[in-house]
């Protein structure tokens, strides 16, 4: 199947900030060019790793972020490693990169450089606050940019008196990587018309403030703070307690407040079980009253409370799903491999991991389309496995290639 991104080459410069963009336009079709230090990118240094053994070809984070991507292994702070990449620069779509403010420019890799020599070159950078004004020179990790930018202070348990959370898997530099994927997006196709490329410039800072979801535009129009309530949005006042015990023991995520169209199948659930009390009345297709009885202690809350407590926790799920409501178990990420409903819709994409003789599941992206494939086609690569291949195919000879390996400026 066509991808979205087929034919275009983007040069990353490897980072644990800036990975997940390349990730994305790998799996949507592009030929992404990791090029990072002889001793490996940092992020095939933060583990885990197989079997707890430091090694910088089996950083199991390493491999998801860097699906389907190409390892050019170069010293850039030496000439020759700063010639290779301007060649790979010279013919490229896209250079992603994540380096503090000032540090290309002072090798000659900055914008203003690259760009006259490749104009339809598309630059994007990534930094902390910017590339100029107050902050620029402050350096920030993931959790500092959660509190900094919003999300932990509305991220955690209903309990005020509980500390705040920052979520993991490096959200912070994940959404500003989306931001970025975007705005690379949009430069592409506003190329097809100008046939010039462009300077981007993201901030993480910026892309955390812009995400709280709702903080921002409560605080905005209503001058409301947002409080955090366990395991749901933040909002202006604490809602109704979502996580309730099934007949099991286990917990799901159900909310009490139904549609129109929801409705009719929930009363025949309750009545089937034997709790619908009252709630079968005409008076309850009003949906200001079903809210109102969506309280605790109220009507509907006490009803299906006890209907879950009656229903075994996966039934329940399935059970909601048919009626239209978006109920969830609560889950371990390792029960998630063997759900029937990803194999289903083929959400699992196994790809070959030659380290350890076998293959693994991946999940295949972010959406699913008939028209246009968005998945992995293959494992991370190893570190400079494709430094040699790549260095031939920007004009060097056998023997440069050995010189430069031979010195440690290539691996």
């Amino acid at each position: 199947m066509a991808k979205v991104l087929n034919g275009i080459t983007v040069v990353e410069l490897a980072d644990r900030r800036n990975q997940m963009v390349g990730k994305i336009m790998s799996d949507a079709g592009a030929r992404v060019i990791q090029v990072e230090p002889v001793t490996g990118s940092p992020g095939r240094w933060t583990g885990p790793f197989v079997n707890d053994v430091e090694d910088p070809d089996k950083c199991l984070d390493y491999w998801w972020f860097n699906t389907g991507k190409e390892s050019v292994a170069l010293d850039i702070t030496r000439p020759p490693g700063r010639d290779a990449l301007r060649r790979l620069l010279a013919t490229a779509d896209v250079f992603v990169e994540s380096t503090k403010p000032g540090t290309l420019a002072a090798l000659g890799l900055d914008y203003d450089t690259i760009g006259a020599r490749n104009p339809k070159l598309i630059y994007a950078s990534l930094t902390d606050f910017g590339p100029d004004g107050p902050w620029a020179h402050l350096e920030m990790n993931d959790q500092a940019h959660l509190a900094l930018g919003g999300q932990m202070g509305v991220s955690g348990y209903s309990d005020p008196h509980e500390h705040p959370m920052g979520g993991h898997g490096r959200q912070a530099y994940n959404m500003a990587s989306v931001m970025m994927t975007h705005s690379i997006t949009v430069a592409l196709w506003d190329r097809m018309a100008t046939n010039l490329g462009q300077f981007i410039d993201v901030s993480i800072h910026d892309c955390c403030a812009i995400c709280t979801e709702r903080s921002v535009s409560y605080w905005l129009w209503y001058n409301q703070a947002n409080v955090r309530q366990t395991g749901q949005h933040a909002g202006p006042a604490y809602g109704l307690p979502i996580q309730v015990q099934a007949a099991d023991g286990r917990y799901m995520n159900a909310r009490f407040n139904f549609t129109q169209g929801q409705w009719p199948g929930m009363v025949k659930w309750m009545t089937e079980l034997g709790v619908v009390g009252d709630l079968a009345e005409e008076k309850y297709n009003d949906a200001k009253l079903r809210a109102a009885e969506a309280v605790p202690g109220g009507t509907v809350e006490v009803a299906v409370s006890k209907l879950l407590s009656m229903v075994p926790a996966q039934e329940a799920f399935e059970r909601a799903q048919s009626i239209g409501l978006t109920w969830g178990v609560i889950r371990s990420p390792e029960e998630n491999l063997e759900m029937h409903h990803f194999e289903e819709r083929g959400f699992w994409r196994q790809i070959e991991q030659p380290e350890i003789g076998k293959s693994i599941p991946y999940p295949r992206g972010f959406w699913k389309s008939d028209g246009l494939d968005v998945s992995p086609d293959g494992r991370a690569p190893h570190l400079g496995e494709h430094t040699k291949a790549i260095l031939r195919e920007v004009e060097y000879d056998d023997a440069e290639i050995e010189a430069m390996t031979t010195t440690g400026v290539a691996r």
